[in-house]
């Protein structure tokens, strides 16, 4: 794993150290009697930790500690929320030393700062921690939403700092999904508190039940991504099995459409997209006849006009996969071409959509540099010259440059001769 970048390095340390002050400067509590109440919300905190949810991006996890932190707001202020969220957080893999020194820190710092904030504007807004009663509605929730804005601001901040990517569509993947799901869980932030008040301290960890019932539904809005995934990488393989002589070819296209993507500052919900576009462009030749498919020399027209189906075919399969139905329009014009004489719809310049035409270029990058029955593999210089030749008729021209980095790069992360014609 490389090191961070020096930007993320003194972001990371910057933040530490302002969460670190205002936990020593802010006690937990100055009432000997509420410290039992607030260590047991600690070790309730801690117990809903140990059970993460993993995020889609850069190993991050969410878990359903939330609520036990926000009701912490609602009974001991904003004082002692800020200690329960930084000591109850805690994970097992921190305590063993897997995980960084400056990583736990910061983690402390960043959530201890959530939760001050949050319980801040809780007063602010006219809650009353500790009241017995009613709790305001406006102000409950602007006090989870601050939580929730500041700990996932932070969080998106060091990783797009870090790897140069938009936090826009960083927020997208990861945390967009999470806010209405850390929403539902104020009301069990209610709940627990007014179980507190009726049943004390053992009411309160007997609440742990309904948490875990709380986190197996973030678990399994995970799962169905990853099922999503998977099911992506399903219909690869059966293309792959249908047409070995490709095998290979729609992963290579997908990681050269990714980094070309970022190249040209897509956001990262396009970026994801393209990864899995990527890898389904061709599958639409499932439904191909092989003796077609596979047919080493010149098409008839016929053979021709069937062939050309497939973009159509590939683009309605993936238009009833929920999480993919926005890139069946970038497999359907994935053959246009940027001067307009390409298929299906003959589309020209800006008509085509922008994850077409990156898909276009990678897809025919990918063509030359590979070694197939009927042809020889283009050494990287050859496939270059061939892009740039027909950038402005065959490629859009920005494009083509945003893969050329790509392939620069991804050149430079990579050892040399994985591919046949390197």
């Amino acid at each position: 794993m490389r090191a961070p970048t020096r930007a993320a390095r003194f972001y990371v340390y910057t933040v530490t150290i302002i969460g670190l002050a205002v936990l020593v400067r802010f006690p937990p509590t100055k009432e000997p009697g509420q410290w039992a109440a607030i260590l047991s919300f600690t070790v309730l905190t801690f117990l809903t930790e140990a059970f993460p949810v993993n995020l889609p991006r850069e190993n991050g996890t969410v878990s359903v500690g939330f609520a036990v932190v926000n009701a912490a707001i609602l009974l001991f202020g904003p004082e002692a929320a800020q200690w329960v969220a930084a000591i109850g957080t805690i994970r097992a893999k921190d305590l063993m030393g897997k995980t960084p020194l400056l990583a736990v820190l910061f983690n402390r710092a960043m959530l201890s700062l959530a939760a001050f904030s949050a319980g801040k504007v809780y007063v602010m807004l006219g809650g009353v921690p500790g009241a017995t009663g009613r709790v305001p509605v406006m102000p409950l929730i602007v006090c989870a939403l601050t939580y929730t804005v500041i700990n996932t601001s932070l969080i998106v901040g060091v990783v797009s700092i870090d790897e140069g990517v938009d936090p826009r569509g960083l927020w997208g993947i990861n945390f967009r999904w999470a806010m209405p799901n850390m929403l539902a869980l104020v009301p069990i932030a209610v709940v627990l508190a007014q179980v507190y008040y009726s049943a004390g301290i053992p009411g309160a960890m007997v609440f742990l039940v309904p948490l875990l019932l709380a986190r197996y539904s973030f678990k399994r809005y995970i799962d169905l991504r990853d099922t999503y995934l998977e099911t992506v990488k399903a219909l690869t393989a059966t293309l792959d099995a249908k047409d070995p002589c490709t095998r290979g070819h729609s992963e290579r296209v997908a990681q050269i459409a990714v980094e070309t993507g970022r190249m040209l500052g897509l956001n990262e919900e396009d970026i994801e997209l393209l990864g899995y576009v990527g890898m389904l462009h061709d599958v639409g030749k499932i439904g191909i006849r092989d003796s077609v498919l596979k047919k080493p020399g010149k098409f008839t027209r016929e053979e021709y006009a069937e062939m050309k189906m497939h973009s159509r075919l590939g683009a309605d399969i993936i238009s009833h996969v929920r999480l993919l139905g926005p890139g069946a329009q970038w497999v359907k014009h994935h053959h246009e071409r940027y001067d307009g004489q390409g298929f299906p719809d003959r589309l020209r310049g800006e008509e085509i959509p922008i994850g077409a035409r990156i898909i276009a270029a990678a897809d025919a990058f990918d063509a030359m540099t590979s070694e197939r029955p009927y042809k020889r593999a283009y050494t990287l210089d050859e496939a270059r010259t061939e892009m740039l030749t027909h950038a402005g008729t065959q490629f859009d021209p920005r494009v083509v440059e945003a893969l050329l980095a790509a392939v620069d790069k991804l050149e430079g992360r990579e050892s040399t001769g994985k591919r046949t014609g390197r």
